[in-house]
């Protein structure tokens, strides 16, 4: 049982680009907050990675928006714990968006890898 509440510091992307330079590669996997780290970047990184589940598809839905705001990524797909892409080649966010919302429920989740060109 939790009944307690702590402060903990946040930080955004931007910020952290900022104090560290510009990554190579980003992992978000944050428990279905995927799109609110998203909101704290402002400039497009080379390739990142974020969880998906299909029981939360409007939070992937909103990562690839904002992708495609930042720059002209393509994206794949490695389903469950699996970490095999499943396209051999890289797909438009609106593609991905596609294979997203038409992933049968059971298929769980996954992690959505995007790159720029």
């Amino acid at each position: 049982v939790w009944d307690e509440s702590i402060t903990v510091p946040c930080l955004t992307l931007d910020g952290l680009v900022r104090q560290h330079g510009q990554p190579a590669f980003v992992k978000i996997d944050v428990e279905g907050f995927e799109d609110r780290v998203l909101r704290g970047l402002s400039v497009p990184v080379r390739a990142l990675s974020f969880e998906f589940t299909t029981i939360a598809r409007e939070v992937a839905r909103a990562c690839l928006d904002r992708l495609a705001e930042l720059g002209p990524y393509r994206f794949n797909l490695a389903p469950g714990e699996t970490q095999r892409l499943a396209f051999e080649t890289w797909i438009d966010a609106q593609s991905m968006a596609h294979t997203l919302r038409d992933l049968p429920h059971d298929a769980n989740s996954g992690d959505v890898y995007a790159v720029l060109p």
